[in-house]
């Protein structure tokens, strides 16, 4: 079964507060928690509408202009946020959050999760975009590497444009882009140049990021 959050660890906690840079002449508050239930659809849409518009491999596959390849993520996205292990970055006013700015989709992988059938799944687009990152997931055995049964990982991270430039995003990533993971102290694990997808059928040409990187990071209790 897909691991699910402990009934004993409620949903609710606050990750991070803190004071962004100042716009329009005031300062801005800000708090990193666990998704709020209510939101679960605002941040779905988010991730739907700015992640698939701003992330290379989206863009370069156009991933929002075929419906199925957009159904299909979102699926995966719904599951995903099931496991209530996603954080949101939201303003805060008098220790409350209010309007929601940034997403980050977590999920707990586990050692016996069953390897996704690449040929079943739906939307060109997304089949490419999925198959290179399975090939770049395969070139390192996380739970070796770690030692581990079970780890976190992210399947998208977002901050709507009029909020980027306070560095919420490596913010976010501290609590749970390949260049904000190494700012917040991750270590490279391996490496795909997305030149060599061609050879898989795959053309990545135009891509903004030259390869996928697959980062790590071990935290101990």
């Amino acid at each position: 079964m897909p691991w699910s959050r402990p009934a004993s660890v409620p949903v609710g906690r606050v990750w991070s507060s803190f004071e962004g840079r100042p716009r329009d002449g005031r300062a801005i508050r800000y708090q990193i928690r666990d998704m709020l239930p209510k939101d679960r659809k605002r941040c779905l849409d988010m991730m739907q509408k700015t992640f698939l518009e701003d992330e290379p491999l989206c863009q370069v596959l156009d991933i929002k202009s075929d419906p199925v390849s957009v159904a299909t993520i979102r699926s995966n996205w719904e599951s995903f946020v099931d496991q209530q292990v996603s954080v949101a970055c939201y303003t805060e006013e008098e220790g409350e959050p209010r309007d929601l700015v940034g997403f980050n989709i977590l999920t707990v992988k586990s050692i016996n999760d069953e390897e996704e059938d690449i040929d079943k799944v739906k939307g060109e687009p997304w089949k490419k975009l999925l198959l290179t990152l399975l090939t770049a997931e395969n070139l390192v055995n996380v739970f070796k590497r770690y030692n581990v049964t079970e780890y976190m990982t992210s399947s998208g991270l977002t901050v709507l444009p009029e909020h980027r430039g306070q560095k919420l995003g490596a913010r976010i990533i501290d609590v749970s882009s390949q260049v904000l993971a190494a700012r917040c102290g991750y270590e490279l694990l391996a490496e795909l140049p997305y030149s060599h997808m061609a050879r898989q059928g795959v053309t990545l040409e135009g891509c903004d990021t030259p390869s996928a990187k697959l980062m790590g990071r071990e935290y101990t209790s």
